[in-house]
C-alpha cells in the first residue's frame, strides 16, 4: 500500500462514494473512520491474493464489484442500538396504534417500518409492544430493513447478549425470552411477527412497498449532510400513510421541523406527522417557522397520560448516574464546561465542583422526586414540574437528570437560552450524559451551528454506546 498521507485524494474518493451509497457524511462519523474502515478492507482484500496491490488498485476493483463496496458498507455501519431504546416512542405506538384500529376498523393490518432496523431490537420491540398492549398479530404487519446484510442475519437469528439490554428493568424478557448459552433467544411468536429485508434508504422504491401507518427512522439523519437529509426524508414521506406517523430520534426532531413536519405532541417520543396542507411548501415540503425541538416534542398531549395495560417498558426515565457529594450554591452558580467547544461555554460564577469527591447515587427521595417530576413535565405540566425539580435542588445535592429535564421543561416553553443553560449544567455534573448531549445538540442545530451540533452528537453516540444494562 502507498504511505497513507500520499492517499488523501484516494480516501476522498471513497469517502464520495459512500455518501453516494448510503447518504453517509463523512464528516459526522469522522474522516479518520473512513479511512480506517477503507485501510481495513483493503488489507483484507489484499491478503485474498491481491498482495502487491495498491489503495489504487482495491478503489478501481471496488468500481466494477457491488460486494466490495458492500463489504466496505459493512464496516462502516457499526449497529449501535437496545431493546425499548427511548421506550417512550413505543408507549406512544401502543395508544396510536389502538386509536387507529378503532377508527378504521380491523378489516386492514397495521402497517408498521422500521428503517434502518440494525440487529433487531428496535422492529422486535415494536412487535412485543403491539402484541402485549392486547392486537393480534394478524392485524399487524412490521418490515424491517437494513442496509448491512451481517445486522439482518443478527436479528434473524434473534439470539441476543447483554448489550442488548439497558436500563434498570426488563420484564420484557421475562416475558419473551429463553435464557441459552450464548444469550437470550426471543420467543417465536415474536420473531414471526417481523419480516426482515434489505433495502438502502437512499434508493428506496416506495411504489413496491405501499404505504405505513407508522415509520421508525431513528437515530440515522444525523449522519447524513443537507442533501442525503431531504432525499431520505422524501423516501420516507412517500412511504408514510396519509395521516401517519413518523419517528426519529430526539437529536433529528429540528430537522423534521424545518421540512415542516408537525410533532404529535407526545412528549418525548419524538413523533411527528406530516403539516397542514395549506403551509407554504420548500422544495415539496410543508415549511414551518423553527422551533426547539422539545418544545413541539414536550407540548401537552391530548391522548390519554397512560400506555394500554401490559406494555412493557425499560423504564427510559430510570436515574442510574452519580452525583458528585458537593455543595452547590444555587441552580445557576456554573464554570465552563471544558469539554465543550469554546463558543458554547458559559461564563463562571462560581469555583469548579472538586474534582476528587467521590459520586453518590441519589437519595431514594431525590429519585422518587425525580420521578414525579418527570410524570408532571409527560402529562404536560410544566409549571408544577420544575417546581418539584427546583424544590429538590434545594435540599439535595445536584444531580444531571434534574438539570436536564430542567433543559426539556424550558425547551417545551420555548426558552432555548434557559434549555441550553440547564443541559450544560448537566453536561458539568455528568459530561457523557447523552440525552442532554442530544438536546443540546439540536438546539446548537436549530441556530445554525452544525460544527458544533456534529461535536455534540458524536459525543452522545458514545455516551449511548458505553451505557449498560
Amino acid at each position: 500500500m502507498n504511505a497513507h498521507h500520499d492517499n488523501a485524494p484516494l480516501y476522498r474518493r471513497f469517502a464520495e462514494l459512500l455518501h453516494r451509497t448510503i447518504g453517509l457524511d463523512a464528516a459526522s462519523l469522522g474522516h479518520g473512520a473512513i479511512e480506517r474502515a477503507v485501510d481495513q478492507r483493503a488489507a483484507a482484500w489484499c491478503a485474498d491474493g491481491h498482495a502487491e496491490a495498491t489503495l489504487t488498485d482495491y478503489w478501481e476493483a471496488a468500481q466494477c464489484s457491488p460486494s466490495m463496496v458492500q463489504a466496505l458498507i459493512e464496516t462502516v455501519v457499526v449497529p449501535e442500538t437496545w431493546f425499548y431504546r427511548d421506550a417512550d416512542a413505543f408507549k406512544a405506538l401502543a395508544r396510536l396504534a389502538h386509536e387507529r384500529l378503532a377508527e378504521r376498523g380491523t378489516a386492514l393490518p397495521l402497517r408498521v417500518l422500521s428503517l434502518p432496523c440494525s440487529t433487531g431490537e428496535e422492529p422486535y420491540t415494536i412487535a412485543m409492544t403491539l402484541l402485549d398492549s392486547g392486537i393480534d398479530a394478524a392485524q399487524l404487519r412490521i418490515d424491517a430493513m437494513d442496509i448491512s446484510e451481517r445486522s439482518l442475519a443478527v436479528a434473524q437469528r434473534a439470539v441476543y447478549g447483554r448489550n442488548s439490554f439497558r436500563g434498570n428493568a426488563f420484564p420484557f424478557r421475562d416475558a419473551h425470552f429463553t435464557r441459552t448459552e450464548d444469550g437470550w433467544r426471543l420467543a417465536p411468536r415474536i420473531v414471526e411477527a417481523v419480516r426482515f429485508s434489505r433495502a438502502n434508504l437512499m434508493q428506496l422504491e416506495a411504489s413496491t412497498l405501499g404505504v405505513y401507518d407508522f415509520v421508525f427512522c431513528r437515530n440515522v439523519l444525523i449522519y447524513f449532510d443537507r442533501d442525503a437529509q431531504q432525499k431520505a426524508l422524501q423516501a420516507l414521506n412517500s412511504v408514510l400513510a396519509e395521516n401517519g406517523t413518523l419517528f426519529v430520534g430526539p437529536a433529528e426532531t429540528g430537522l423534521l421541523m424545518r421540512y415542516g413536519m408537525q410533532s404529535a405532541k407526545i412528549p418525548l417520543a419524538f413523533a411527528f406527522h406530516r403539516g397542514a396542507p395549506d403551509e407554504p411548501q420548500l422544495n415539496g415540503w410543508h415549511t414551518a417557522p423553527l422551533a426547539t425541538a422539545a418544545a413541539l416534542a414536550m407540548t401537552r398531549s391530548q391522548m390519554p397520560a397512560l400506555a394500554p395495560p401490559h406494555v412493557f417498558s425499560a423504564q427510559p426515565f430510570a436515574w442510574p448516574d452519580p452525583v458528585a457529594r458537593t455543595p452547590f450554591d444555587g441552580v445557576t452558580q456554573f464554570t465552563p464546561l471544558d469539554s465543550v467547544a469554546p463558543h458554547m461555554r458559559e461564563t463562571s460564577m462560581a469555583a469548579p465542583l472538586p474534582a476528587h469527591n467521590p459520586p453518590s447515587p441519589p437519595t431514594n427521595a431525590a429519585r422518587d422526586t425525580l420521578q414525579a417530576a418527570h410524570a408532571l413535565a409527560d402529562a404536560g405540566r410544566l409549571a408544577e414540574a420544575a417546581t418539584a425539580i427546583n424544590a429538590l435542588l434545594q435540599h439535595h445535592a445536584p444531580h444531571a437528570d434534574a438539570f436536564y429535564l430542567l433543559g426539556v421543561v424550558a425547551d417545551a416553553n420555548g426558552d432555548a437560552n434557559l434549555a441550553r443553560s440547564q443541559y450544560r449544567k448537566a453536561l458539568y455534573l455528568d459530561p457523557q450524559h447523552a440525552e442532554a448531549l442530544a438536546h443540546l445538540a439540536t438546539l446548537l442545530e436549530l441556530e445554525g451551528d452544525r460544527d458544533g451540533a456534529r461535536l455534540l452528537m458524536r459525543r452522545a453516540s458514545r455516551a449511548q454506546g458505553a451505557q449498560r444494562g
